[in-house]
């Protein structure tokens, strides 16, 4: 089982430097929690290389899986081809955050630990992972997103 966790950092002098780590053994997933810590880390995916493609002849993945560490908070989402995008239920204090690539609502930041578990377990079974409770964030004009 392989993690390909890919993320940007900003330099000093005002430029993005891509990051990739492999991750094969659990032992990893603290090392990338650490990375992921830095204050110039931005969002990484994580792409599960044994997951099936949705579509092979393009390429396109059938999962998307975000991770990033913000004050002190783990924050995660899912979604694949059974699963709508999901975050996880986290502490009320999170305060949430934004990327471009996802916004992760307040009160699903996880406290590190539990981060880096859901992390260690997704890599030994490239499904979301259950060590966490899930929700799914609904979009709408009359929701309020959980």
């Amino acid at each position: 089982m392989t993690i390909d966790a890919r993320w940007s950092v900003l330099t000093d002098d005002g430029e993005e430097r891509g990051m990739n780590q492999l991750i094969r053994d659990p032992e990893q997933v603290p090392e990338l929690v650490g990375l992921l810590a830095d204050p110039a880390a931005d969002l990484a995916r994580l792409i599960h290389r044994d997951r099936p493609w949705w579509d092979e002849s393009r390429r396109f993945l059938d999962h998307d899986v975000y991770a990033t560490v913000q004050d002190g908070f783990g924050y995660l989402s899912h979604q694949d081809s059974t699963r709508d995008k999901a975050y996880p239920v986290g502490d009320p204090s999170s305060e949430g955050c934004e990327f471009d690539d996802d916004e992760f609502p307040p009160g699903s930041g996880l406290p590190l630990e539990a981060f880096t578990l859901a992390i260690s377990e997704f890599l030994r079974t490239a499904e979301r992972p259950t060590a966490v409770t899930w929700r799914e964030f609904f979009v709408g004009p009359s929701s309020s997103g959980w």
